[in-house]
């Protein structure tokens, strides 16, 4: 499970080998690399003039090369995801001229750095291109790309040296070559990042604050969801111009002057969406100050409220965020030992950053595994240093990476024999290697087919700090495939506790259904559950024949609603309880709707009510279904109580959010955002309720 990224040796030397190949000469003379940056809290606030808390990481872009003689440029890149070509070759204009853009688009942002290059002109050279920063993650692709190039450029036609200029002269390649009005955030933090330390970023006055993040026993963990964004596009270039609108019709000359007593004076002179966009950046600002504050002091619970309180607003107020990016920070904050987890980024897709206690790490990557199966990596508390130069030698960075997909075959597994013997709070078992690993991708797994370190006593028992009574239950489900516990077994949810920390996920769906079983006041159910439900309706013309005797068929029309529910629960057994209370009238019967996958804890319905027009053969023949509620009722004849259910048809959506609504507040959920109109709540098209 442990790999590290590409070191900056490993990629130079990629890059060295592709130009020896590409240009058939000798290595080329100048290595310059640049990190890219995760932002730990303040996400669009540069552009308003406010603060930000980013860092630099120790993925970077290497950019190698030497200078021709002549105006010609030829560059080629190395990274998979850009877009073909991958080799541009063009002349430098004349001194004062302008470079146009065009395609491919990733050589724009070189374009615009030779534009905006403080000592021109720029020499004719050859250069390739390797990154380890991914490509629409969040985490600064370009602006890494543009300090790489610029940094280059540097040794082929020296500047003045000043970094603040250098950051700007990249910021403003972004905006006219690659048609991005982004802030100063990333290329400043590529710039003048420092290893061991955040930056606190004034971006008006650009004064730079190091906050020390040297803490060892500290770990920031970014998860790639997989949803490339790209900020070209109309939504972030909107989203600028909401918040310019409204510092207007503030007269504020930025966001960053206002405030929300401002805000809230100007709120009949706002439209809602400006208004939501506004209170995000106020906060926001005041946010990051507050979390930089909190960092300083080592307030870890403190800080990690504040990055969960900026991900709540991102996704609320700005409307950033996307459905994988709060499921990943969802899981995430499920998991002990984490303090906070937020989207980073321009959002639209990309990374979630997480800050977590170190000994919680292999747990919480194998708790949001199966939401993010390719790209997820937990950055040691290293940031790489900011610029290098490569003359004579290259300098790694000191970083530990996690990579999901690469499971490392190390010697835990060959110094482990039959019969193992554990040691789990101070309880001995003693089992084989195959029941310890028949869940391979769960935490025992994981640790004794070699992927994560095992600790020893003295006695040289595997040591595992977790509660050795009820492990007995979880070595017996290895070994039997079948969950055993005693009558009134009265520990459940701290069994539960220790099944989700060793990710046993068999067993967990075993014990979901275990407890579906079980009267609702036996099943409690953990603090801070969230259900998150969009609905949806559509109106469907039908034409069909009917039949008034043989060979008289009328042609009739009619029009049925169609209706669709997709709810997200980070508890599984509310979604195995409304399994339980809903159900599809079809044809054959009533049948239980099932969750889409149980790892994903999704549950989508869709039904379509028949209306009289309608003949129940017409209605069978489109294999339409309806959807039922289960009430039920109790009749006592004398000492023997009697449960019935009595199904009832849902025939609208007002119905079922009545229904769910019901279900969710008898359970111990609150509602906590309704969406259009909290007043009109039955009449909502999302919708979303937290355990209280």
């Amino acid at each position: 499970m442990a790999s590290s990224c590409p070191s900056v040796a490993e990629l130079v030397a990629a890059a060295r080998g592709l130009y020896v190949q590409v240009f058939g000469e000798e290595a080329p003379r100048v290595a310059v690399c640049a990190p890219g940056r995760v932002n730990l809290i303040g996400e669009h606030t540069d552009y308003n003039q406010g603060f930000v808390l980013p860092m630099a990481l120790p993925l970077v872009t290497v950019v190698v090369g030497s200078q021709t003689s002549g105006q010609d440029v030829t560059v080629v890149t190395a990274t998979e995801d850009a877009d073909e070509p991958r080799r541009v070759d063009f002349s430098l204009p004349s001194y004062g001229s302008a470079l146009s853009p065009g395609l491919p688009n990733w050589a724009n942002y070189v374009k615009g750095v030779i534009q905006h290059y403080r000592a021109p002109p720029v020499p004719g050279f050859r250069a390739v291109i390797a990154s380890s920063v991914p490509l629409g993650g969040g985490l600064s692709s370009s602006a890494s790309l543009e300090v790489a190039f610029y940094t280059f450029l540097q040794q082929l036609q020296p500047d003045d040296g000043d970094k603040v200029s250098k950051a700007v002269a990249c910021q403003k390649a972004e905006h006219t070559h690659a048609g991005v009005p982004c802030g100063i955030m990333d290329q400043f933090v590529s710039v003048l990042g420092r290893e061991g330390h955040a930056l606190l970023i004034d971006c008006r006055s650009l004064e730079a604050t190091p906050v020390p993040l040297a803490d060892p026993g500290l770990v920031i963990l970014i998860t790639n969801s997989n949803v490339k964004h790209s900020l070209t596009g109309s939504e972030y270039p909107m989203r600028r111009r909401q918040c310019e609108e409204a510092a207007s019709i503030l007269g504020k000359d930025s966001l960053r002057d206002a405030t929300m007593k401002d805000l809230e004076e100007a709120r009949d002179r706002l439209d809602d969406v400006t208004c939501r966009r506004a209170r995000h950046v106020i906060e926001e600002i005041e946010r990051t100050v507050r979390a930089a504050e909190a960092l300083k002091r080592g307030a870890y619970k403190e800080f990690g409220k504040l990055m969960v309180e900026s991900h709540n607003s991102l996704r609320d107020l700005y409307e950033v965020s996307c459905r994988e990016l709060d499921e990943l920070v969802c899981a995430a904050m499920e998991v002990e030992g984490v303090f906070g987890s937020r989207m980073t980024g321009g959002g639209f897709g990309g990374c979630t950053v997480t800050l977590l206690q170190a000994h919680a790490i292999d747990r919480t990557i194998l708790h949001i595994q199966p939401l993010s199966p390719q790209h997820s990596r937990a950055e040691q508390k290293d940031p790489c240093p900011p610029n290098n130069n490569f003359r004579e030698g290259f300098t790694g960075f000191a970083s530990k990476m996690l990579n999901l997909n690469s499971p490392d075959d190390n010697s835990n597994r060959n110094s482990l024999q039959d019969p193992v013997s554990l040691n789990v709070g101070g309880e001995i078992y003693t089992t084989t290697l195959d029941t310890l690993t028949r869940c391979r991708d769960s935490m025992l797994g994981a640790m004794f087919t070699g992927q994560i370190p095992v600790l020893r006593d003295n006695r040289g028992n595997v040591f595992i700090d977790r509660d050795g009574k009820v492990f007995r239950y979880i070595l017996n489900y290895l070994r039997s495939s079948s969950l055993d516990l005693p009558d009134g077994f009265s520990e459940l949810a701290l069994l539960r506790r220790e099944v989700d920390f060793f990710q046993i996920r068999p067993l967990l769906e075993e014990m979901c259904r275990y407890e579906a079983l079980m009267p609702l006041s036996l099943r409690g159910g953990p603090l801070g559950a969230m259900i998150m439900v969009n609905v949806d309706s559509k109106v469907r013309v039908l034409h069909f024949n009917l039949r008034h005797g043989p060979e008289n068929y009328e042609l009739r029309t009619c029009s049925v609603r169609a209706f669709t529910v997709d709810l997200f629960c980070t508890w599984r057994a509310f979604l195995a309880l409304i399994c339980e209370r809903f159900s599809y009238r079809t044809s054959r019967g009533l049948t239980s709707p099932h969750p889409c996958s149980p790892r994903q804890n999704r549950l989508k319905l869709e039904w379509v009510p028949r209306p009289d027009e309608l003949p129940q053969d017409q209605y069978d023949k489109q294999r339409y279904q309806g959807l039922t509620v289960s009430n039920t009722e109790l009749t006592q004849l004398d000492d023997i109580v009697n449960v019935h259910r009595n199904p009832c048809d849902i025939t609208d959506m007002q119905g079922f959010v009545e229904e769910l609504l019901k279900v969710s507040l008898a359970e111990g959920f609150k509602v906590d955002l309704v969406t259009p109109d909290p007043a009109e709540i039955l009449n909502c098209t999302s919708l979303r309720l937290v355990k209280c």
